[in-house]
């Protein structure tokens, strides 16, 4: 535990943290394999600490998201027929496709803003996107109002954990995960059964 402390030590107080969040943040877009939202999390537990600042760290990982979400609109919007015939493999995909290019275009903005809260739908919304020609436009627009909400509650979360324990950063860092992942379930949650709710509401009528 105590090499896990100062591996974290170090992490916050390294020169090349708000780059590797950059990286992190611009390859989480597009492949949803590196934990981005860790890393938002300790930057802003390193900035609570003074080693970072956190209206910086806050951008940096906006800009990192904006620019590999727009990298996915294209690949999308390259991609067209490959990319159905992709999500057609699987029918869970195939489902999110139909869904998310059916809303797109009756309510895109709060799609693409809310989108990142829902694990695995971000990439495929943005793919979709740029797959169905809508307005890049728009989606810069929404894209960036949701990466400013998403990342600023992240990074705040990070500052909580990091002001609230800066006696020991690992208890710091195992806090503002938790609660992260408490705050994604609960929204997860209420999600569901909101569709769950207008899907009966549709059956009944």
């Amino acid at each position: 535990m105590e090499v896990a402390r100062q591996l974290l030590g170090i992490a916050m107080a390294s020169h090349w943290l708000l780059l590797i969040l950059f990286a992190a943040a611009a390859i989480d877009a597009v492949f949803p394999v590196v934990p981005s939202e860790g890393m938002v999390i300790t930057a802003g537990m390193a900035a609570a600490a003074g080693h970072q600042n956190l209206l910086l760290v806050i951008a940096v990982a906006m800009a990192g998201s904006v620019i590999g979400e727009s990298v996915c609109y294209f690949l999308g919007r390259g991609s067209g027929p490959a990319l159905h015939r992709w999500m057609k493999r699987q029918e869970r995909r195939q489902r999110l496709y139909e869904k998310v290019s059916a809303a797109l275009h009756s309510r895109g903005g709060l799609i693409l803003m809310t989108v990142r809260y829902i694990p695995g739908a971000r990439m495929v919304a943005t793919l979709t996107a740029g797959a169905t020609r809508y307005s890049f436009k728009k989606f810069i627009v929404f894209t960036f109002a949701g990466v400013t909400v998403a990342y600023t509650y992240v990074a705040l979360l990070g500052y909580l954990g990091g002001d609230a324990f800066a006696h020991d950063q690992l208890k710091g860092l195992a806090f503002s995960l938790s609660l992260a992942a408490v705050i994604g379930l609960v929204v997860e949650t209420s999600r569901r059964i909101v569709v769950k709710r207008r899907a009966a509401k549709v059956t009944a009528a």
